[in-house]
């Protein structure tokens, strides 16, 4: 069946300089019918740019190679990508680099119809890649949704898919698909609004005058103008790669930062300030006005004010005049047409519009849910698997099933020596909302939960009001209830002590008095919430109780059991003397894993002059501390893969690669990945404190981040030495064969 060129055409970025047309079709050919395969070359000295673009005969074949990331081409690790049609712009509000961004893997979806829930979004959008997460905003007073949703995908590939894809209908009604940016991306727009504008928000600016572009950074064939009345002009900002190269005067390849301004001339750091708002050029951008804009904005997300070149530019107008309509929206009504006329002060206000209740949500999210980043994680999804067979004796509830949370589950039920599948009921939620997960979960269960049972155990985790579930439910009190402790949140990390909930640590204290056994994955885990325990309670302003007594009595009845960890042992291939130091980071993407100072040491590394690869692993977010963007530019040269790995199989192939693993978490209750990736060879090296004491041995330890500067800077130079290091650490004490007594016991 006949496919448009787009959808049968990927980027090929970063190969080597002796690549040739046919040795790149003889690579991807592999993977499908190659129609084309064409390297990029200067016009002038007939020298590779760098990059190039394959054609083939089917879709499918784009899908094949997309899944088979990432690939190697003479020898060399080179990045493919979606292309992405001349004269469409890049899906994002500020400027970005040229290769894939695997952050961005969430789209908004807009015109919902009332009657769609989010099974038909699931079902429909996994025909594009894996669903992680679908949320529909709903108004709070009415219970009806707004009109639109986010969708979450686990690699920035189905996102490229779906924007690619032209019309897209639920229930036969058109909706609107755009690529969703981060609330600190709209932090950027407040400031181009209000015209506090410094280096990459000026560049956003200049970008209208230039024109948009497509995702290799090509500037479009009709390009935006430039607004009335001259711009400041900001250096740095380029052009690209047209998808199919044949544009005339083509610019430098992408990521070698030899374009040309497109202001026109240069300006020091790109900073220079621009008048607030009382420039022509904004009156006739309503942003706020845009249908779907302030639906985007309130809620926290929104997507490109580009879109897919149809929000700023769109084909039923006459080329070269601006377009405010999204494709399929209606024409803005003339009251909309009128503010666009709006005055400084009337766009500010709207652009700071927000709710105080979504401003406390944004800030109730500063203390999450700990999930351990261990390569069995979730790749089977987040939905529940719910079952109650009427003999069952053993009653699972977990509030929020994925992570190590579903993976000890999954442990438990897979080992019929431990408990039959005639034997267990599991009731659970999805692995999102946290918050509300800890705070309403209880009552759910409450109803959810038959009446009639013959339960005699019940094993939860933390996050579960044990206590509130207990007072709805007196029948269960008399079954003997396990509280599993993952992670507490009297230890949590936040960002502010003023943003930690003093609930949720309340509500696992009560949890503990009520359990009749509670277990923790770890001493530090089990010591730490004991240590705390009197100093959150001692919060209350007054009529505090006695803490002493809380303590010896959860003491009394708490016991540590380790995490079972699934060691997946494959053959190391030998490395040659000369073969770099390759280092793998396993890190929720998140600000208590501490990314700024493991990328720093290795930007320090790198100005040295030092080799090495680095493997970034990890579950990222929508919104991920900056400092991942920074080092995804800075690091290109030394990146091997970067972002989740899209299945368990893949990720112990990218473990198996590495020579050292390095954690430098403010926070770690267990440390799964850590020892997956010991047990797939890797020496490990964590900083002193946490748990990391009670696992590793000192040698593994360091107590400042000059000291990790030096290993890794010593074992960069000489790679032999840490490969012939080995870890004095047992692995068995962590494997399922050796803790499945005692989890058996635990049960009866």
């Amino acid at each position: 069946m006949w496919a448009p060129l787009h959808m049968r055409k990927i980027f090929v970025g970063g190969i080597d300089y002796t690549t040739t047309d046919e040795s790149l079709r003889e690579h991807f050919s592999s993977w499908g019918d190659v129609v084309d395969a064409v390297v990029m070359k200067d016009m002038t000295n007939n020298r590779s740019r760098g990059f190039g673009f394959v054609t083939f005969g089917s879709p499918e074949h784009v899908d094949a190679v997309q899944k088979a990331r990432p690939h190697k081409v003479d020898g060399r690790l080179v990045e493919t990508k979606r292309a992405v049609p001349r004269g469409e712009t890049n899906n994002s509000v500020l400027p970005t680099s040229s290769h894939p961004d695997p952050t961005h893997t969430r789209i908004f979806i807009g015109g919902l119809p009332q009657d769609v829930k989010e099974e038909d979004l699931e079902n429909y959008f996994a025909n594009f890649g894996r669903v992680t997460c679908i949320n529909i905003m709903y108004d709070k007073n009415s219970g009806r949704h707004r009109g639109f949703a986010f969708v979450d995908f686990n690699d920035y590939d189905p996102v490229d898919k779906v924007l690619l894809t032209r019309n897209h209908s639920i229930k036969g009604r058109l909706i609107d698909v755009k690529k969703a940016i981060s609330k600190s991306d709209i932090s950027k727009i407040k400031s181009i609004m209000t015209g506090a504008m410094a280096g990459p928000e000026a560049a956003f600016l200049a970008s209208f005058g230039g024109g948009g572009g497509s995702n290799d950074g090509t500037p479009a064939s009709t390009p935006i103008p430039p607004p009335l009345g001259a711009l400041p002009p900001v250096a740095g900002t380029s052009g690209g790669a047209s998808m199919n190269g044949s544009a005339g005067g083509r610019p430098a390849a992408p990521g070698t930062g030899t374009g040309t301004s497109s202001g026109g001339g240069a300006s020091p750091g790109g900073t220079l300030p621009l008048p607030p708002m009382a420039h022509h050029f904004f009156p006739r951008l309503p942003l706020a006005g845009l249908p779907g804009f302030s639906a985007q904005l309130r809620s926290g997300w929104q997507y490109s004010l580009s879109g897919n070149a149809e929000v700023l530019r769109n084909t039923a107008v006459p080329a070269g005049a601006i377009s405010t309509r999204p494709s399929g929206a209606p024409a803005i009504a003339p009251a909309a047409a009128a503010a666009a006329a709006m005055t400084q002060a009337n766009a500010s206000a709207l652009l700071a519009g927000g709710s105080e209740e979504e401003e406390e949500e944004e800030e109730e999210e500063e203390q999450v849910m700990d999930m351990e980043e261990g390569g069995s994680e979730a790749w089977e999804g987040t939905r529940g698997e719910d079952s109650c067979p009427p003999s069952a004796r053993v009653l699972f509830i977990e509030p929020f099933y994925g992570g190590s949370h579903r993976q000890l589950i999954a442990t438990l039920r897979s080992d019929e020596s431990v408990i039959g599948p005639e034997e267990a009921a599991l009731f659970t939620l999805p692995s999102k909302k946290w918050h509300w997960r800890a705070r309403t979960a209880a009552l759910y269960f409450y109803q959810k939960i038959p009446i009639s049972h013959v339960f005699k155990v019940m094993f939860a985790s933390s996050t579960l009001n044990l206590c509130e579930l207990i007072g709805l439910r007196p029948d269960l009190a008399p079954v003997k209830k396990i509280l599993y402790f993952h992670e507490n949140q009297l230890v949590y990390p936040v960002k502010k002590q003023k943003d930690r909930d003093f609930q949720y640590g309340y509500n696992q204290i009560l949890s503990c008095l009520v359990a009749d056994v509670v277990v923790f994955n770890s001493q530090y885990n089990l010591e730490s919430f004991l240590r705390e325990m009197p100093r959150h309670l001692k919060l209350q302003p007054d009529h505090r109780p006695d803490t002493h007594s809380l303590v010896e009595a959860v003491r009394a009845k708490s016991r540590v059991l380790f995490f079972p960890v699934n060691i997946s042992h494959k053959t190391r291939s030998p490395k040659d003397a000369l073969e770099p130091l390759h280092i793998i980071w396993p890190h929720r993407w998140e600000h208590d894993k501490d990314p700024t100072t493991m990328f720093k040491v290795l930007f320090q590394l790198a100005e040295a002059g030092l080799n090495f690869r680095v493997c970034v692993l990890g579950q990222s977010f929508s919104e991920n501390p900056p400092i991942f963007n920074e080092a995804r530019q800075r690091l290109a040269n030394f990146i091997t893969h970067w972002g989740y790995a899209e299945s368990r199989e893949k990720y112990w192939e990218l473990l198996h690669t590495g020579d050292v693993v390095v954690s430098t978490a403010h926070h770690e209750f267990f440390g799964v990945a850590m020892l997956e990736a010991v047990g797939a060879g890797c020496f490990p090296i964590c900083p002193n404190r946490l748990v990391y004491p009670e696992i590793f041995p000192q040698e593994c330890l360091y107590n400042t981040t000059q000291q990790l500067q030096k290993s890794l800077a010593q074992w960069c130079a000489r790679p032999q030495l840490v490969r012939s290091k080995k870890v004095n650490l047992d692995l068995n004490t962590f494997s399922w064969a050796t803790l499945k007594q005692q989890y058996r016991d635990l049960l009866t």
